[in-house]
């Protein structure tokens, strides 16, 4: 049913409250799920465009709404990126920003896509980011990478289609290049 469905967003916060009230008022047990990435706007405006239309003191307000009006715990998504955001630093930032929010944080170590230069976090720097979220009070979870070896990660099913598109497009224009002259 209903409980196995999740709504993931990048933290649209209207959609987020009409979402909310949705599950509300018609008692539907849906998930949400937030792509986080970063704990303080600068960071999140860097790597998600949206942080600068909606902040993270507005999408922390939304989700606060959301587990009152749903009473559904919300998970964060937080992509791991060695030496940008895998630090117990970074990890206390985060745990601060969820403390007193009915959450859990999945944590996916970056899966290579084209155009970003960024590498996966090495193994004892998860760990050690899960075990600061732990002793935080935050519950989090290092997430198995699949779907690698089919370009089917996460980010990486985007990424083969813009590649696909990039392959394409040059052999299109020159179709429709070559239509234009047939008589």
């Amino acid at each position: 049913g209903a409980r196995h469905i999740t709504f993931s967003t990048v933290g649209v916060v209207p959609s987020i409250r009409r979402f909310a009230d949705i599950c509300a008022k018609e008692g539907l047990e849906i998930k949400l799920a937030i792509s986080l990435h970063a704990a303080t706007d600068e960071a999140r405006s860097a790597v998600m465009p949206v942080n600068r239309k909606h902040n993270l003191a507005e999408l922390l307000e939304a989700c606060h709404y959301y587990v009152k009006q749903s009473g559904r715990r919300i998970s964060f998504e937080w992509a791991l990126i060695a030496d940008q955001n895998d630090s117990v630093e970074e990890a206390r930032q985060l745990a601060r920003l969820l403390t007193g929010l009915h959450a859990h944080v999945n944590l996916i170590p970056l899966n290579p896509t084209r155009g970003f230069g960024g590498r996966p976090s090495a193994s004892l720097s998860s760990e050690r980011f899960v075990r600061e979220l732990n002793r935080n009070g935050i519950p989090a979870t290092v997430r198995v990478r699949r779907g690698l070896d089919i370009d089917a990660g996460c980010g990486q099913l985007a990424d083969a289609v813009s590649k696909e598109r990039a392959r394409v497009a040059p052999q299109h224009a020159v179709s429709r290049h070559q239509l234009k002259r047939s008589p």
